[in-house]
């Protein structure tokens, strides 16, 4: 499939359905349950909310991928403060608390990926240096659009960071990711460590605009 048959416009509300199920091919491969699509649907949209700025692809009306990035206060605060998207605090506070308390009923195989999942974001944002102007946070897509989707993608976000003057993005991915994807765009690795549980590495990679 072209990258000339995407559309890349900013996400809206209403997108946060298939963001979720873009999420989900992106990261994960088990089966999912009514209960698992509505903790990602409320996980996603969180996501989403706390980032800067965010961009889907559509194809044929539908959204099958999504890019978001994060501004840094130390490159600018006003930049770092605002949000293209509405942020719903009570939301944010709602769905933390219903996950800590098991209010979503979780399937067993998509709560142990999950599970396996949120531990290695927790250990990266512990140890991983982030020193930028700008975060890459979530680049997915669905599997059966990859080709040209991703480029689509990354060239919306990177013409906003230029015309915001961001001049360093960095972003985080592990051995278990597409990480050659950002290799082959000019992407360099700064940083890597191994997990300390379940085998694998955590890798940050740095852009120079």
């Amino acid at each position: 499939m072209g990258e000339n048959l995407f559309t890349v416009r900013k996400f809206e509300a209403g997108d946060a359905d298939d963001c979720a199920m873009c999420f989900y091919y992106g990261f994960f491969d088990c089966p999912l349950t009514k209960e698992d699509r509505e903790f990602l649907r409320d996980y996603v949209q969180i996501l989403i909310e706390k980032c800067s700025f965010t961009y889907v692809a559509l194809a044929d009306g539908k959204v099958i991928g999504f890019i978001s990035g994060s501004y840094k206060k130390s490159f600018n605060i006003a930049l770092a403060r605002k949000s293209d998207t509405k942020r719903h605090y009570w939301a944010w506070i709602k769905c933390f608390a219903k996950f800590s308390f098991g209010g979503y009923k979780l399937s067993p195989a998509f709560k142990e990926q999950f599970d396996t999942f949120f531990r290695r974001i927790r250990e990266r944002n512990k140890h991983t240096p982030m020193a930028c102007d700008c975060e890459l946070v979530a680049l997915t897509s669905r599997r059966e659009y990859r080709r040209g989707l991703g480029t689509a993608l990354w060239m919306t976000f990177a013409g906003r960071c230029a015309s915001d003057g961001v001049k360093r993005i960095r972003l985080f991915t592990d051995s278990d990711a597409s990480y050659d994807f950002y290799e082959r765009r000019g992407f360099t690795r700064v940083w890597s460590k191994p997990y300390s549980f379940g085998g694998g590495s955590s890798y940050v990679y740095e852009f120079k605009l």
